[in-house]
């Protein structure tokens, strides 16, 4: 799919055309600043990157902030996002497959909370990838996401030294990257790459699901937890058997029940005394404070709220003294509210105090006095000892479990990977690498002199290395020449994939060339106007005033300049 057009409409009050872009689809296509490095405004300040970033959000970039926050400053800009705001701006990126002669609407609003829309259907942000990515990439299958894809193709931040392989956020991990290459490139099935990935990020989850679980626990591990429990049995064989040598336990094993059972019964309803006389407390104050209002009322205050309702509603028929008497009225009726729950609690700490004196008086006729008063102590102790102890065991158990449980879902799925990693044939890796290479290497030798390859390790997992690699044949790759070779690499794949028939975009955009040496860039210009797709920059005209003037208006689709910013505000 090649991007055709992009057009931004303001909605209201009436719909009107901000920008109707029409990219070039095949080769070169400039977005130029006509700024300078010594204008008293930014260059970025016209809104050069606006466009790709705007193309971005149509392929599902989460946040419209990114069109008026300024990360470095960290502000915003309020006049751009108060113009997104209030005219509902809204993007439409049309998408053309020139093969099948098949068009396709994207559309995005570009302000908070806006929607999200394919053709006229708008949708939820998930279904949106997963629509995209049947659209772009032709892939059903749930791993790779879109949002995993796309940023190898649309390129916006600065590009460091590891990014021309590492293209996501710094903790993606290595798996997820090994998912991708191998569907870019179709090292192995779509279906078992993807059912890989599903089943590796599961394996990660699982792993998570388990470290969170030991940390809640203050746990080290499985084997802690049953070191602990043999630990806590020995404990509670040792108590058991300390008070079953106690002579009078059987004897007054009744008795001594139903004290605990009263005097815990007693603790309960002197809880909730305590909570009962504390609402009782609460609700007189609340009485208190509305009786108050109800006589202190600012009748000055009221004179002034009835007089300026009059002069709106002249045909008022209440009088003032009605007002007063509705205020009145209403307080009177929140405090014969309140009174109705007094009384209600009231009672219902009379009841609590009863039941509290019956079962003092019940308590009083247990005969627990014959028992020796230290035994009886030295009982309680055990008692509780005893209760603690099992409360712990209950505890590691349910531990062990969830533990126990995690560690058969792990192996399970273990095992599936296995299963999936056996049917994966390798055999044809090392041929579609170097149908990849030959062009890679060619364009870099085209831009260096030197000739650049990639490497897909097919052992990555059990060497611990990353699954792909860039290598020089003059040796490492100088960070200084890292930006021009990302534009070779990502070039390459698109003429790559062109070439193997593999579904994917037939666009590559980046941002941040301005660095690039003269020389570097008129032979990536070359590059990119013979290539069957397309690739798409800005760029401040002074970046480019040695290149051939005819070649540049011939590429150019967009022209700012402080008098023409984007958004035309």
């Amino acid at each position: 799919m090649l991007i055709e057009r992009l057009i931004v409409r303001k909605m209201t009050p009436a719909e009107e055309i901000v920008r109707d872009i029409k990219f070039n689809l095949n080769g070169l296509s400039l977005i130029v600043d006509n700024t300078s490095n010594e204008s008293s405004e930014s260059g970025n300040s016209v809104g050069k990157t606006t466009a790709i970033k705007i193309i971005d959000l149509c392929l599902g970039a989460k946040s419209v902030k990114d069109l008026y926050y300024d990360s470095d400053t960290r502000s915003e800009n309020q006049v751009v996002k108060n113009f997104l705001v209030s005219h509902k701006v809204q993007a439409e990126l049309l998408l053309l497959d020139t093969e099948k002669n098949y068009r396709c609407s994207v559309k995005r609003d570009l302000f908070p909370r806006g929607k999200k829309y394919i053709g006229e259907i708008d949708f939820p942000e998930q279904e949106f990838w997963s629509e995209l990515k049947k659209i772009l990439f032709g892939i059903k299958e749930p791993r790779p996401t879109f949002r995993q894809l796309i940023p190898k193709f649309v390129r916006l931040s600065n590009t460091s030294e590891d990014s021309m392989i590492k293209f996501l956020p710094p903790m993606t991990s290595k798996e997820i990257y090994d998912t991708i290459y191998c569907v870019l490139f179709q090292i192995y099935g779509r279906d078992l790459v993807s059912e890989k990935g599903e089943i590796v990020s599961q394996l990660n989850d699982c792993q998570k699901a388990i470290v969170a679980l030991e940390k809640s626990k203050s746990i080290g591990s499985l084997s802690v937890l049953k070191q602990s429990l043999e630990l806590v049995n020995n404990d509670l064989k040792e108590f058991y058997a300390k008070r079953k040598s106690i002579s009078y336990i059987d004897e007054y094993k009744d008795e001594l029940d139903t004290k605990r059972r009263l005097s815990s019964r007693i603790n309960e309803l002197q809880e909730k005394m305590q909570l009962t006389e504390f609402e009782i407390s609460t609700i007189k104050n609340s009485i208190a404070q509305l009786s108050q209002e109800k006589s202190n009322i600012d009748l000055n205050i009221l004179q002034k709220i009835y007089t300026e309702a009059k002069s709106y509603i002249p045909e008022l028929q209440k009088k003032f003294e009605d007002v007063l008497k509705f205020h009145n009225a209403m307080i009177q009726n929140k405090i014969n509210f309140i009174k109705d729950q007094l009384s209600t609690k009231e009672e219902l700490l009379e009841t609590y105090k009863n039941q509290t004196n019956d079962l003092l008086k019940e308590k009083k006729t247990v005969t627990l006095e014959v028992l020796d008063e230290g035994l009886l102590d030295e009982l309680n102790i055990l008692n509780r000892k005893i209760e603690d102890l099992s409360q712990k065991k209950g505890e590691i158990l349910n531990s062990i479990t969830l533990l126990e449980e995690q560690d058969k879902v792990k192996d399970k799925l273990n095992e599936r990977l296995q299963d999936i990693e056996s049917k994966m044939d390798g055999s044809e890796v090392e041929n579609k690498i170097k149908i990849f290479n030959q062009i890679f290497s060619d364009y870099c030798e085209r831009l260096y002199g030197e000739k650049y390859l990639l490497a897909y390790n097919q052992n990555w997992e059990e060497e611990n290395k990353f699954p792909i690699s860039i290598a020089s044949l003059g040796g490492n790759v100088g960070t200084e020449k890292k930006k021009a070779v990302i534009v070779a690499f990502d070039l390459a794949y698109m003429q790559y994939a062109i070439t193997m028939k593999i579904k994917a975009p037939q666009f590559v955009i980046h941002d941040k060339m301005e660095n690039t040496h003269i020389n570097q860039l008129k032979t990536i210009f070359q590059i990119a106007q013979n290539i069957e797709g397309q690739y798409i920059m800005p760029i401040l005209r002074e970046r480019i005033d040695k290149v051939d003037e005819v070649y540049v208006e011939k590429s150019k689709v967009l022209e700012l300049s402080e008098s023409n910013k984007f958004f035309n505000i």
